[in-house]
This record gives structure tokens, C-alpha cells and sequence, in this order.
């Protein structure tokens, strides 16, 4: 229950709470060494969604978690096998109106230290109308 008001929480804070968008969140636990070997699994489920064509303009929001542990993957480790070290869009203020490029992201958090989330929850923002 903790996670879903946090999250209430955010959105509100980020003056989106009630606003109807269709979005994608795709959380990765990145932790352990059994990491690589499911990430390669996540891939192919990525690849299914970004196939999707009712997802065409969705943009996709992708939570790296738990970079608190040690043996973490690293966003560059993350992105390649996820097959996106050249497909994300950038993080910050990007407009991508008037284009026919999905917002694309990767972002770096971690539940326990309370990081990461909040930047992409941000950037997702930006898509939201």
C-alpha cells in the first residue's frame, strides 16, 4: 500500500492526479546475478510492446530498480540488453511534438533509498496532456 500512495502522492505533486493519459511503466528489478539472464527475457517482452500498435504514441517509462545492491546492472548495462543504447529519447525537457518518435526512457532507481522514481515520473510528465 506504501507504493500506491506514494505514487498518488507524485502525481499529485506533479499536478497530474486525475488527468486520463494511456502510459507505460515497465519496472526492472536489476538486482542479483541472475539479472542478465532475465533481462534478456525483458527484452523480448519489450520488444513485444514496442511492436504493439495500440502503444504506438504511449511513451514508455522504464524503471531500472534496486540500485542500491552491489551487483546492480548500470543504465549503460541496462540499456544494451534491453536493446536500447541508441532508441531513448533523452532525459529532461525533450519535445518530440510534430514528430513520430515514442518517448523512450531509462531511468535508475531504487525503493529502499527513495531515488530515481521521482526524475521519471518528471520526464514522463511532459507527455501527459
Amino acid at each position: 500500500m506504501f507504493l500506491v500512495d506514494w505514487f498518488r502522492g507524485i502525481l499529485a505533486s506533479l499536478a497530474v492526479w486525475r488527468k486520463e493519459a494511456k502510459i507505460l511503466f515497465l519496472g526492472l528489478d536489476n538486482g542479483g546475478k541472475t539479472t542478465l539472464l532475465r533481462m534478456l527475457t525483458d527484452e523480448k517482452e519489450l520488444d513485444a510492446l514496442l511492436s504493439d500498435d495500440s502503444l504506438t504514441n504511449v511513451p514508455f517509462l522504464i524503471l531500472g530498480n534496486k540500485i542500491d545492491i552491489l551487483n546492480a546492472a548500470s543504465e549503460n548495462e541496462l540499456r544494451y540488453f534491453l536493446g536500447l543504447a541508441d532508441s531513448t529519447t533523452g532525459k529532461g525537457q525533450v519535445n518530440l511534438e510534430g514528430t513520430n518518435v515514442r518517448p523512450l526512457e531509462v531511468f535508475m532507481c531504487s525503493i529502499v533509498r527513495k531515488m530515481g522514481y521521482g526524475e521519471g515520473f518528471q520526464w514522463l510528465c511532459q507527455y501527459i496532456k
